[in-house]
């Protein structure tokens, strides 16, 4: 009997031990993720959409889902989902009446694939202007609180939920591992032939799947799509490489089909972010605003970093933007700048040795002129993370350059490039 009684005190501690060396997928002390094996939700916006001049009350409502069978579970795959519009999501209530429309389908995703979703209401607001910090701060709210693998976070959408992501693909395409807008059109009939390019050439970077229904009654979707389709393959001549924008037309209406829906989104997930891929075509935005709609003051903040490129010291009372072209030879840094930022006037870029061989000499060169050497080293500082809710993102040395005021192939002190400042107030009906 003792024997017995010890046997199962034996079983008892190393059934706690594995309980413990797991761990919670929601971790300890998480203060808006509480809730495995069923929906809930919680109000919360970025903490900067408030401070002392524009005091604001208002809240998103994000709904999630963690399946049961993830409790214990680390390095998770994850989806946020915006839903779609319509003269329902006029208010919060409206908006959050959109949400439960999709989420049994998002449940049962869940469940089928083993990932967390994540369903975000817009409260009463259009995916637009304030669509790009919701969704660079939301990510970070999930990696602090959920043991999510930052490298495998995926963003998808809806009609007007796949219209925010067509919005903002620019400015958040290192945040995640793939975009996937549904029965939605990227408009660029307003903007100029350069900008259009660097609106598009994102999907160089980053997977950019959108499913595409051909009985689609917003047929302007189907329209906008062909014409994102023949914009990009002219730049994939142009730059002499392929991009990974996945343009699937497929016979259905504007509703997307489960099943296709499910089957690429399944593959979406296979590949992890490229974060120290050799060639970027990137986006900077410096700014600090508040902007307004129906009453709500959002922040309209900063996108200073694109992988592995980060703007430095920028003045952000002076609302910026510019585009480069990074890429690694020889060991190499080249930028090329397509314009002198007004507002920054310092670069830093991050290394990394799955990047470079840091044992040998890095030359960094803009626009064709050598600003910049890094000696070689042996040994490497410590790792450290660039972003410091990203653990998967991190640097072992970086360089700071200061921008040359004269560079030849650029024109100074150009405009931010308008895709950058696109239309920030943008009713619930509009496309």
């Amino acid at each position: 009997m003792q024997k017995s009684f010890q046997l199962v005190g034996v079983w008892l501690i190393s059934l706690l031990s594995l309980s413990l060396a797991f761990g919670d997928v929601i971790k300890e002390g998480a203060p808006h993720f509480k809730t495995v094996g069923r929906v809930s939700s919680f109000q919360w916006a970025p903490a900067d959409y408030q401070d002392a001049t524009h005091p604001n009350s208002f809240q998103y409502d994000i709904f999630y889902y963690i399946p049961e069978s993830l409790r214990k579970h680390s390095q998770v795959k994850s989806l946020i989902f915006n839903h779609g519009g319509g003269s329902s999501t006029g208010d919060r209530n409206g908006s959050i009446a959109a949400v439960n429309l999709y989420l049994p389908d998002l449940e049962r995703m869940a469940d089928e694939l083993g990932i967390i979703v994540v369903l975000p209401s817009a409260n009463g607001l259009n995916w637009g202007g304030h669509t790009i910090e919701l969704m660079r701060e939301l990510p970070a709210l999930m990696r602090k609180e959920l043991e999510v693998d930052s490298s495998r976070m995926g963003l998808a959408g809806h009609s007007m939920g796949g219209m925010g992501i067509t919005r903002s693909f620019s400015m958040l395409a290192d945040q995640f591992a793939f975009f996937m807008p549904l029965a939605a059109g990227m408009d660029l009939s307003y903007l100029q032939p350069a900008d259009r390019e660097w609106q598009l050439n994102k999907a160089f970077n980053v997977p950019y799947i959108h499913l595409q229904g051909l009985r689609d009654h917003f047929d302007v979707f189907i329209t906008r799509c062909k014409e994102q389709l023949k914009l990009t393959m002219e730049l994939e001549k142009k730059y002499g490489l392929k991009s990974m924008l996945n343009m699937v037309f497929y016979d259905t209406d504007h509703n997307y089909d489960f099943d296709t829906f499910k089957s690429y989104l399944n593959n979406a997930f296979q590949n992890p972010r490229k974060l120290y891929q050799k060639e970027l075509f990137g986006s900077i935005r410096t700014a600090s605003a508040f902007a307004e709609e129906r009453g709500y003051k959002f922040h309209w903040g900063s996108v200073p970093r694109y992988f592995w490129v980060e703007a430095m010291n920028s003045d952000l009372t002076k609302p910026d933007g510019f585009n480069f072209h990074a890429r690694i030879e020889n060991n190499d840094v080249h930028i090329d700048l397509m314009s002198i930022p007004a507002a920054t006037k310092k670069l830093r870029v991050y290394l990394h040795s799955q990047m470079l061989d840091l044992n040998q000499a890095v030359a960094v060169i803009v626009n064709g002129t050598k600003v910049a050497t890094r000696d070689p080293q042996i040994a490497h500082a410590k790792l450290r993370s660039i972003d410091p809710t990203d653990a998967a993102f991190q640097y072992e040395d970086y360089i700071d350059i200061a921008i040359p005021q004269k560079i030849k192939g650029t024109l100074p002190e150009e405009s931010a490039p308008h895709f950058m400042f696109q239309r920030l107030h943008l009713s619930p009906y509009q496309w």
